[in-house]
């Protein structure tokens, strides 16, 4: 698990200090953390799981992909969308929102 973490860390592009800000740590657990033969708690394989949206099963065992990949879409369309100034973020509700009515009237055409 302990190179995995690291495995996990690198693909997100983080310092274990940022990986560490993101799970309420310091950078000293997430070194401890990465060492081989290093415990892991139950609590900080839940954070990271769900702060990272990483498939629990590849964190413990190396079963399955690295992420649950409907979250990690979710969790990228909500960091463009909070990005995105007020003005931008009302057009692209609006604009989802139009995207379901055509949707819907597609569906209702089949």
């Amino acid at each position: 698990m302990n190179n995995r973490i690291r495995e996990l860390r690198k693909s997100l592009h983080l310092s274990q200090t940022e990986f560490a800000r993101e799970i309420g740590l310091k950078q000293n657990a997430i070194s401890y953390m990465e060492k081989n033969g290093s415990t892991v708690t139950e609590q900080n394989i839940k954070a990271i799981c769900a702060r990272f949206h990483v498939n629990e099963d590849w964190l413990r065992s190396g079963s399955g992909n690295m992420f649950l990949e409907y979250n990690r879409r979710q969790e990228e369309f909500f960091a463009v969308f909070g990005a995105l100034s007020p003005i931008l973020q009302d057009y692209l509700i609006k604009t989802a929102r139009d995207l379901l009515d055509a949707q819907l009237k597609l569906r209702l055409q089949l």
